[in-house]
């Protein structure tokens, strides 16, 4: 005789739950809106499959790797940093999401210190200001801020503090936005207006 299905569990029922909300907003901010595009990569099992890893590709331009190779950077000039007009994150929500944030990962090449250059891991919120009430439409807004440099030139005390200390996962990117802040406010003030591009996200 065959073992039964076990039933899911209180949490994981709180889980899919959570990934049907989730998969019904996405679907609702896709056609709201035509600068990120959401892809579902890989599902649950069972009857009722849902996403759970995705790939988000926003159309906002942001900073590659320098086209050089070795450099100092205090001399290192903007117009030596390639431009992507298109960047592709990964986003994985995990079996205790959303306990857990999401992890998120670059695709494309960027240049910035929250990014890492070893495998595109990016550290796009705070532990101690991520909470359950946080949906992944708008985490779109929050990648904004890292390819904008929103981020950084919204928090430049916490940004030199964390230079000094050696607190960011490209070590490089912030050395170079530390000795090169007009560089960057030229960055923003070509491509961004007033502050960025910003997302319609439903606060329902």
């Amino acid at each position: 005789m065959g073992k039964s299905k076990a039933k899911p569990s209180g949490d994981a029922k709180f889980v899919m739950g959570r990934l049907q909300v989730e998969w019904d907003r996405l679907q609702n901010f896709m056609a709201s809106q035509d600068e990120v595009v959401v892809e579902p990569l890989d599902f649950t099992w069972g009857e009722e499959a849902l996403p759970y890893k995705y790939r988000f590709t926003i159309k906002s331009p942001t900073l590659g790797k320098p086209t050089s190779g070795k450099f100092r950077l205090k001399d290192f000039p903007l117009d030596h940093f390639p431009v992507r007009e298109e960047v592709s994150f990964d986003i994985y929500l995990s079996e205790a999401y959303p306990v857990v944030k999401p992890e998120i990962y670059a695709v494309s090449d960027i240049w910035h210190p929250n990014v890492s250059p070893k495998d595109g891991f990016v550290c796009y919120v705070n532990d101690s200001t991520y909470d359950l009430t946080v949906h992944l439409e708008e985490m779109a807004g929050m990648l904004l801020g890292v390819l904008s440099w929103e981020d950084i030139h919204e928090n430049p005390d916490d940004f030199y503090r964390r230079v000094e200390i050696g607190d960011y996962l490209n070590p490089d990117a912030a050395g170079w936005a530390y000795n090169h802040p007009d560089e960057v406010e030229s960055f923003r003030s070509f491509y961004y207006t007033g502050g960025g591009i910003a997302f319609d996200v439903d606060d329902n």
